[in-house]
């Protein structure tokens, strides 16, 4: 009996392994079938950049009250979203802008849209970790390089 119930329970774990591994997301960088769906994906992670990073401008320009601790969480979001949105201008978002503001220019210029998404994944870096134990004033600074290179890439990468 007990050698019987080792098959079934190593039975069961290979079973549901194995569905794990069918359901889980693929190891490749392109994770989307259809090119809406990558669209949707890019434009869903850049709306919550826009919110958090926002928030956070509201407060630099003082148009928000500036709370240190709410500052760090929006800056720690940004840090983490920051790495979102360009799986989905590869694999089936490559080369679409069909219901986007993306600009053909992307493609075009991959390299060049790489390094800009690289210096934006820096900068938010770079701001979450000022965020930590800085001022507003010492924020500043950082804040407007992550702003900086969000317009690079906007001057020549989306339609506006």
């Amino acid at each position: 009996m007990m050698r019987f119930t080792s098959i079934l329970t190593l039975a069961a774990t290979a079973a549901i392994t194995l569905t794990a591994l069918q359901f889980s997301a693929p190891a490749k960088a392109d994770a989307f079938a259809e090119a809406d769906e990558a669209v949707k994906y890019r434009q869903g992670a850049f709306s919550l950049i826009r919110e958090n990073f926002g928030h956070m401008a509201g407060m630099v320009r003082g148009e928000i009250e500036f709370d240190a601790e709410s500052f760090q969480k929006r800056a720690e979001a940004l840090k983490h979203l920051s790495y979102i949105p360009f799986d989905g201008f590869s694999g089936a978002g490559a080369g679409i802008t069909d219901g986007s503001d993306a600009l053909p220019g992307i493609w075009e210029n991959w390299d060049d849209f790489n390094d800009k998404a690289e210096a934006f994944k820096e900068a938010a870096h770079e701001l979450a970790r000022a965020s930590e134990d800085a001022s507003l004033r010492e924020l500043r600074p950082k804040f407007m390089a992550a702003a900086r290179t969000c317009q690079q890439c906007h001057d020549e990468y989306r339609a506006d």
